[in-house]
């Protein structure tokens, strides 16, 4: 039976059922000693936390955090699922140009962010901002956290209905501007529980999260997936291999999720054949394909299985996702089967015919786990969620004879570099806005150990010259830096077919012989 329930309804309950079980666990940092909820104070703080963001805010107001990985993060995610305020999630990594659209798409009255991050002064990105943010009142910087917690802790909290929006995350697409996908409540916590019970994850398990929080394998995947299972979540701010060997050790790890370039690193690790790797029994790849090689490698240095997945921001999380016990060929050669209570198709793209086991085409999916919309953007809501429900991916794939899914390709020209997705007409409208640069193509190139890397193909403005180094530098304030292209050509011109549309196969073609 699926639950019909709210994040904060499922909170209560463990925090009930297992007040003294260990919740939340944050390893010790550089500069902070490890920090441990139970279950009963993770409901007590999140309460807090909820009353402290009442103070301020509405029910059904829009609250947004940029900033790293931290237990506050999930503090901000459950006490505002107990306060009917939407949590909007935004990458920490975006400069300005990302930030002002983001906050300005969002109408989010609050911001919660750290001060620095990673050496960037938020503060300095931000406050040019604000004027042109007339719906941002409050900005909490976390050394603020205190003073924002002093607030009254007695307010009572709201019904909150399970269709009501929990989060907002920003996905993307062929348009190249970034939609604010909204998730109910009743969404994630169905996807979050059904992909535990897919993957047979038991009560009570330890799970290593190491996906940022702004993202929905982070947010709902592993953390209310732990919830879930009333498991205790260990969670890593940042991904470093040393430290996450050691957290697998120290905390008895059951599961974790990892993208492929995470698992490279831990395995090029000096600190492997020292690690204990034996509660470990499950390791979740997903973000781009795993290699056969890897799931060999992984499986001989850590005894653990491997289980492909698919997921997508607009679905909640996971769509598909292999079981235990399956085959090198089902992991590596597919992404799975739908989860529980869903069904999938492949249709024609340019028909929308649905097409029989084998034939490639778009991978769409039914379920009560979809997101109920863009915000604000009904034009693209109507182009993803279709007829009855379908939720239309722009994947291409198609159904194997097991039933499982094969991912062929992509409809748009998305880059998946490390795990993220990066949709090259963002980067193109920052380039073409330099006054040096007149035409942008941004494309994905292989990389062995990142998957993709971004490229771009420059033609310069009129009477200009083009400084890639300057560009680089100037790109690194305003985007993303996983984001900032790696490999640069500037030309006379882009190569184009008869209607004038950009051939980016050719200038891939071209730098793969290059």
């Amino acid at each position: 039976m699926l639950p019909d329930c709210t994040v904060g309804d499922l909170l209560r309950d463990r925090a009930a059922a297992f007040p003294d079980r260990l919740a939340l666990i944050v390893p010790a940092g550089a500069d902070a000693a490890e920090q441990r909820w139970t279950y009963a104070s993770l409901q007590e703080d999140a309460r807090h936390v909820a009353a402290a963001l009442l103070a301020r805010f509405s029910p059904g107001d829009r609250v947004a955090t940029w900033a790293g990985g931290s237990a506050r993060i999930v503090l901000l995610q459950l006490g505002a699922a107990l306060a009917g305020i939407t949590l909007v999630t935004i990458n920490p990594g975006n400069r300005s140009v990302e930030l002002d659209y983001t906050l300005a798409k969002s109408r989010a009255r609050g911001l919660f962010l750290d001060r620095v991050y990673r050496g960037m002064d938020n503060q300095a990105v931000l406050e040019p901002l604000r004027p042109g943010l007339p719906a941002l009142e409050t900005a909490v910087y976390f050394d603020e956290w205190d003073a924002f917690l002093a607030a009254p802790s007695d307010i009572p909290l709201p019904e909150v209905s399970p269709d009501q929006p929990a989060l907002i995350l920003f996905t993307s697409g062929s348009s190249g501007k970034p939609k604010a996908a909204i998730l109910p409540h009743r969404a994630i916590v169905n996807n979050a529980a059904l992909t535990a019970q897919h993957l047979a994850v038991p009560e009570g398990a330890v799970w290593l999260n190491l996906l940022p929080m702004f993202h929905v394998g982070g947010s709902v995947t592993m953390t209310l997936g732990c919830l879930s299972c009333a498991g205790t979540q260990v969670l890593q701010a940042q991904f470093q291999s040393e430290a996450v060997l050691d957290a697998i050790a120290r905390y008895r790890v059951h599961i974790t999720m990892a993208v492929p370039t995470m698992l490279v690193a831990m395995l090029e690790s000096a600190a492997l054949a020292d690690t204990d790797f034996s509660a470990l029994e499950l390791i979740v790849a997903g973000g781009s394909a795993v290699a056969p090689d890897l799931i060999r490698r992984v499986r001989a240095a850590m005894g653990a299985e491997i289980a492909s997945l698919m997921g997508q921001t607009e679905a909640s999380g996971a769509m598909f996702s292999t079981r235990r016990g399956d085959s090198e060929e089902q992991v590596a050669g597919s992404v799975g089967g739908p989860l529980d209570h869903s069904e999938v198709r492949i249709v024609d793209p340019e028909n929308g015919r649905v097409l029989a086991p084998g034939e490639a085409g778009e991978i769409c999916i039914r379920s009560r786990s979809t997101m109920s919309g863009y915000f604000e953007m009904p034009e693209k809501t109507a182009e993803t969620l279709r007829e009855s429900g379908w939720l239309h991916t722009g994947d291409i794939g198609l159904l194997r004879e097991d039933g499982y899914v094969a991912v062929t390709g992509r409809k748009s020209d998305m880059i998946i570099r490390g795990g993220e997705n990066i949709y090259p007409r963002e980067i193109e409208d920052v380039l073409v806005a330099h006054e040096d640069v007149g035409q942008a193509a941004v494309y994905g190139v292989p990389d062995e150990r990142w998957g993709e890397q971004v490229a771009a193909a420059l033609v310069p403005r009129a009477g200009r010259t083009i400084d890639t180094e300057a560009l680089t530098e100037w790109l690194r304030t305003r985007i993303s830096r996983h984001r900032v292209p790696r490999f640069w050509q500037v030309r006379d011109a882009l190569p184009t077919n008869a209607s004038g549309k950009v051939q980016k196969f050719v200038l891939q073609e071209e730098h793969g012989a290059s």
